[in-house]
């Protein structure tokens, strides 16, 4: 398998074309150079590289880019000789909304581009690096992208005139025909130019929009490698209740399949979601060892009570769709739950991000202080025999229905137990208070009714300082853990 490369260009650029060969790692490589001043437009020329070109692997790309990756060639074609996949990028994206604004939800894009302007170098990088896995799109850039002549199903549409919107085309022709479209992360580009939108785009944009209308939005769920079940391992249960937060979903998806223990299940529960992203997110979905349930909007105890009962797994964890857990988190949990058939739950310290950032050390666990207030995190594994104990979440609560769980299980015996690590990040959104929000008069008028409906009355508890500890300057991001 041999690579041919064609671009355009309005005069052609030799030290390009000495960049492509020397860069590429490909021995017998085709370089297609098309002088073009205007004659033609951008899909004629790729049409004629279609055409003209000796290989099925045939790599489109604008003449403004450096190659950072070596051997980017080789690495290109080992991608298409082990996949059936069509079209391959360095960026694109999952979800296409009807705009055609493929930018718009940036936790539907992949990959990464580095760019260069006016003295000044930065990355534009979308989402986790995945490694040499192929992510499915439903589209990728026409900065960079190949394909396999014998796998597409359309070419390019000589209707659409200009630089704008000739890969959307392409990509979402052959899409609709279930040709496999897909981006890759191991490959690092510089794009030397800044792209824009213009009169000329925006018109196109239109057009598009409106060819496809009854087909958009388009997307792909996410793939990840099986999960393999290992029977000497206990199942855990990784219970996620989402309502309108499709687009995190796929962010804490990631974390639980990048963990180190492997014998997990997922059920994730839709609880009556309004939000059509969310909605169609989860009909595509399609995972190994996942399982998905709908229901009529009943709360987060109604959901995880729900997921729980369908659930098959010795040890539970819960995750909400916009959180993510340390690729150990599972296996920790799981290495200190088998010590001591008492220990319910097992909890972490606590990274923040998005409004409020910072690593939150949770205290050790004590009766006394678990009274005082709620310190440990709702993402905490427990066993489905203490769950089965205390009869599950509390239904009627609309909120702290964690907390009031933790409460019922120490009464039953049941002991907590923290991993001084910090494993679980913990987003904020703009809408949220923070942990100072405990001197809230409606946050006391909740504690004092959990304690009451749990025949808990300590004196003077409700004048006890905050059970938090401050928040520290650390600036962990998101992708330390996916």
């Amino acid at each position: 398998m041999s690579l041919s490369v064609v671009f355009s260009s309005k005069k052609i650029n030799k030290d390009f074309v000495d960049l492509i060969k020397s860069t590429s790692g490909v021995h017998k490589i085709e370089i297609l150079p098309y002088e073009n001043p205007g004659k033609y437009s951008l899909t004629e020329v790729y049409n004629m590289g279609l055409k003209d070109s000796k290989n099925d692997i045939v790599l489109f790309c604008h003449d403004d880019i450096k190659f950072d990756t070596k051997n980017w060639g080789r690495k290109l074609l080992k991608h298409f000789q082990k996949t059936e996949y069509g079209i391959l990028g360095v960026a694109g994206c999952r979800y296409l909304p009807k705009s055609g604004k493929w930018w718009e939800i940036p936790s539907e894009m992949m990959g990464q581009v580095y760019h260069e302007h006016e003295d000044k170098r930065w990355l534009s990088t979308y989402n986790p690096r995945f490694g040499t896995n192929i992510l499915p799109s439903v589209l990728v850039d026409g900065l960079f992208f190949a394909v396999n002549k014998k796998n597409i199903k359309v070419d390019f549409d000589e209707n659409v005139k200009g630089f704008h919107f000739y890969d959307l085309n392409f990509c979402v022709q052959n899409f609709l025909k279930d040709v496999k479209i897909g981006v890759i992360s191991n490959i690092d580009i510089t794009h030397l130019s800044i792209g824009q939108t213009n009169e000329e785009w925006e018109k196109n944009r239109i057009i598009f929009s409106e060819k496809y209308n009854d087909s958009l939005p388009l997307m792909v769920s996410l793939v990840q490698p099986e999960l393999k079940y290992k029977k000497d391992k206990p199942l855990v249960s990784i219970i996620m209740p989402v309502y309108n937060y499709g687009k995190t979903l796929d962010r804490a998806l990631i974390s639980v399949f990048n963990q180190s223990y492997k014998n997990i299940e997922i059920i994730i529960i839709d609880d009556g979601s309004t939000d059509e992203f969310t909605r169609l997110k989860l009909k595509t979905l399609n995972l190994p060892n996942t399982k998905i349930i709908f229901q009529e909007n009943g709360g987060p105890s109604k959901a995880r009570n729900e997921g729980i009962k369908s659930s098959k797994g010795k040890y539970i964890l819960p995750l909400d769709s916009d959180d993510l857990i340390h690729p150990m988190y599972v296996e920790s949990c799981v290495n200190v739950i088998q010590q001591n058939n008492k220990y319910s739950p097992i909890y972490c310290d606590t990274i923040h991000e998005g409004q409020m950032r910072g690593v939150e050390k949770r205290p050790e666990w004590s009766e006394n202080r678990l009274v005082q207030g709620p310190f440990i995190v709702n993402c905490s594994m427990f066993s489905r025999e203490a769950f089965d104990s205390v009869g599950g979440y509390d239904e009627n609560l609309k909120g702290w229905e964690d907390y009031d769980m933790w409460l019922r299980m120490m009464q039953f015996g049941y002991i907590g137990k923290r991993i001084p690590q910090a494993m679980f990040i913990y987003f904020h959104h703009e809408s949220e208070g923070t942990v100072s929000t405990l001197a809230n008069k409606d946050t006391k008028s909740l504690h004092n009714k959990i304690l009451v409906k749990n025949k808990i009355i300590p004196a003077n508890v409700f004048e006890e300082s905050s059970i938090y500890t401050p928040l520290t300057n650390n600036n962990t991001s998101f992708n330390s853990f996916v």
